[in-house]
């Protein structure tokens, strides 16, 4: 996450939005053959907008989801504004059935491998956005999929209601995306920019990746000590403490073992001399409407992905120094 006070171009993440002002209602020149692979929220609230804007959107079958996005489409509500938008689009039973300009994988962490599977057949050569959870970056995917594989996050949270992706943006978290000079990911990030969302593009995407994942299983856990309530972890000042120390120690043995990427304003937040500062802010944020939809919900319906984050990050470095809370903290989703 990186703020937009603080974040220009030139720098490791940057924003853009304002300048796609100009670009039109469709955001991108022409109509791009999208697929998207896993029709959660994510892919469901970013299919939409994409298909809203006049693309091509396809979307990869997989069982009772996708069965009623063939019957509805796909269908967001921004929960901020009760803004609705209905879009309808194609179920496609595998992959190789025709070419892709961009692939988009909004899966979790734990349902890479079968994702992977999935696209084994896809031809041509597309960009393959893998949007999510994903702290091995690249080494996840490895050769498996065929196209120019490429890494980003998305900037909502929300849950799925019936056949609804109901979502708010989150303002401290732009979507995510890597940087470089790809036309294919220049041009997506236009048309969100010309449907309002903030993007950034991030210099160090598979360290982000890592820095987040560490950030997020910290929470998440912190969380499951709770039973998934963000009121009482609001109010369990203790556990808040152990969270916030736990996530400066897993930033700083990620430093150690020389991952950069570090997200600038979770850099900040969760430095030493702002420890009273982190529990502070994390107590109004889990007592606010978006400790429910953007860390709780998610908990509570991926507690598989929770766990296999929290396994990664004590892998990675819970044999470093100076790790305790760390350790500890994330001793449940270590177990089991």
């Amino acid at each position: 996450m990186t703020s937009a006070s603080s974040a220009v171009p030139g720098s490791a993440d940057y924003l853009i939005n304002d300048q796609f002002a100009d670009v039109g209602r469709n955001g991108l020149e022409e109509s791009v053959r999208i697929l998207i692979a896993g029709a959660g929220v994510i892919g469901t609230v970013y299919g939409a907008h994409l298909a809203e804007a006049g693309h091509a959107v396809r979307v990869l079958d997989h069982g009772p989801r996708t069965a009623a996005v063939a019957r509805a489409g796909l269908i967001a509500r921004d929960m901020l504004d009760d803004s609705r938008i209905e879009a309808k689009v194609s179920v496609v039973p595998d992959a190789s059935g025709e070419a892709f300009d961009l692939v988009l994988v909004a899966v979790r962490s734990d349902q890479l491998d079968a994702a992977c599977e999935d696209l084994a057949g896809l031809i041509g050569d597309p960009a393959v956005l893998f949007f999510g959870n994903n702290p091995r970056g690249r080494q996840a995917i490895g050769g498996r999929v065929r196209g120019d594989i490429m890494l980003g996050f998305p900037g909502v949270g929300g849950v799925m209601h019936d056949v609804t992706a109901e979502y708010v943006g989150i303002p401290q978290q732009p979507t995510a995306l890597q940087a470089g000079s790809d036309t294919r990911l220049d041009e997506f990030a236009r048309a969100l920019g010309a449907r309002g969302f903030a993007i950034q593009r991030v210099a160090d995407m598979d360290g982000w990746l890592a820095y987040h994942a560490a950030f997020v299983a910290c929470v998440a856990a912190a969380l499951y000590r709770c039973d998934t309530d963000p009121g009482r972890l609001a109010g369990d000042r203790a556990t808040l403490r152990l969270m916030c120390a736990a996530v400066t120690e897993a930033f700083t043995a990620l430093r150690r073992l020389g991952v950069t990427g570090l997200p600038g304003n979770l850099a900040v937040l969760h430095s030493p001399l702002l420890k009273g500062v982190a529990v502070r802010y994390w107590a109004r944020s889990m007592s606010s409407p978006m400790g429910e939809l953007c860390f709780a919900a998610h908990c509570r319906h991926a507690e598989g992905e929770m766990k296999s984050l929290g396994q990664e990050v004590v892998s990675q470095i819970g044999h470093t120094s100076n790790t305790r809370r760390l350790r500890e903290l994330l001793a449940a989703a270590h177990s089991g």
